[in-house]
């Protein structure tokens, strides 16, 4: 039997066999792409593997060491015609559907494209920024791995375009991803993001989104959670909007970026409220949040839960040692790594990196988790990059304070 790469490639060569006998020949300059003689037709494959190793010094829980496949990704896009599709699998991410990430069709409008399928709502500069060129190993609270938990990829419709130093996206969305169940979940999301200052050696950044999710039937639940000791280790539930209650949960949020020469900085505050009027068992408080509830409960099943408001910010910065400087991509509104200039140590591109980042429920007394993070990243040349990520962890609201080590290899084409 063979493998669901070959099969996937298998299927790539066949939909495109029609135009191969007429075809010029394979492009390899920066890539292989496949193309129609008449230029109706393309392919262009690609991917990315990150394999990270995560080591732990142990307080309160009890997490485990290991190494782990972050990503393992292959990539399909091209064009039909007037329309531009991509087709990714992330075969880290479990079966084919739940590995499913950027999926849609596309097409030039007013300035900018229309897509329909699966991609990423426009909210949170840390969401619009690629895996390949994150400063950490993984983003802020105010992305997926915090105040969007779960809710990365969503099917639906938006547009996205550049105007002068403006970049505008939005997008309506149906609450769920290839993976996960049907519901009559709906949200919507848009951010606009500005950068006045913006040439060869100097950028500076300014952004807003708002984002919108109501929760309706088989909705699963709408939670923000702070994985305060770095991936694969405990994490903190800062606020749950069951998903039967058919609640909403709003964000709003504030972005301010800049990099000048070889260094770079980067903030985000945001602000999401969540619905609540349920009630938990004491036991049940506990199994969700990790700790007795802060506050005085009249009967033992008489924990209320009200609305939430959680409160996110982080600052980030980066030295590249060795002079190169991160440009800015208008089409994201968010920033590309650096390009080695090969003069470091080994040839490659040495840099520094440091994060706090803190995630705060105001409505659950003492609720608040934050990390900082020292790292340290080695461009080999512009695919190949090795990072290194110390993570010091604290949750206010359990005590614990579980630090990490985390190394990863990362690869893309």
């Amino acid at each position: 039997m063979k493998c669901p790469a070959v099969l996937f490639a298998t299927g790539i060569a066949m939909a495109f066999a029609p135009s191969l006998s007429f075809a010029d020949e394979a492009s390899t300059k920066g890539g292989l792409k496949i193309e129609s003689a008449d230029g109706n037709y393309s392919a262009s494959l690609g991917g990315r593997i990150h394999f990270d190793l995560y080591l732990f010094d142990e307080d309160l829980e009890d997490p485990v060491s290991s190494t782990d496949f972050r990503r393992a990704r292959v990539t399909v896009k091209g064009n039909v015609y007037d329309w531009r599709y991509i087709l990714e699998q992330d075969y880290a991410g479990g079966d084919t559907l739940s590995g499913f990430r950027d999926v849609y069709v596309a097409r030039k409008f007013l300035n900018g494209e229309v897509r329909i399928g699966q991609f990423k709502p426009f909210r949170s500069m840390a969401e619009m920024t690629s895996s390949n060129e994150i400063t950490m190993m993984e983003r802020p609270f105010s992305s997926s791995t915090g105040l969007y938990d779960g809710h990365q990829f969503q099917q639906g419709i938006g547009w996205t375009g550049v105007e002068n130093c403006y970049t505008l996206g939005f997008m309506a969305f149906n609450l769920r991803d290839a993976g996960t169940r049907r519901n009559e979940g709906v949200g919507a999301s848009g951010r606009l993001s500005w950068a006045p200052i913006n040439d060869d050696l100097s950028t500076l950044y300014f952004g807003t989104s708002i984002s919108f999710e109501n929760a309706n039937q088989n909705t699963p639940d709408l939670i923000a959670e702070a994985d305060y000791a770095g991936r694969r280790g405990p994490s903190q539930l800062m606020a749950l909007t069951p998903g039967d209650l058919g609640g909403d949960m709003s964000t709003f949020s504030l972005e301010f970026a800049g990099s000048f020469g070889p260094v770079y900085f980067q903030s985000e505050y945001a602000i999401g409220d969540f619905d609540g009027d349920y009630y938990l068992t004491e036991e049940e408080f506990f199994d969700e949040f990790g700790a007795p509830p802060p506050f005085y409960c009249p009967t033992e099943d008489d924990c209320y839960i009200g609305d939430q408001t959680v409160h996110t910010w982080y600052i980030q910065g980066s030295w590249m040692l060795t002079g190169e400087h991160k440009t800015y991509n208008s089409k994201r509104g968010a920033f590309n790594s650096a390009k080695p200039s090969g003069s470091g140590l080994w040839g490659g591109t040495w840099e520094l990196t440091a994060r706090y980042d803190t995630m705060e429920n105001r409505d659950i007394r003492g609720l608040e988790a934050s990390s900082a993070i020292l790292g340290l990243n080695y461009y080999a040349n512009n695919n190949v990059r090795f990072m290194l990520n110390l993570v010091f962890g604290d949750d206010d609201f359990t005590g614990d304070g579980t630090n990490q080590l985390a190394i990863r290899t990362q690869m893309r084409w």
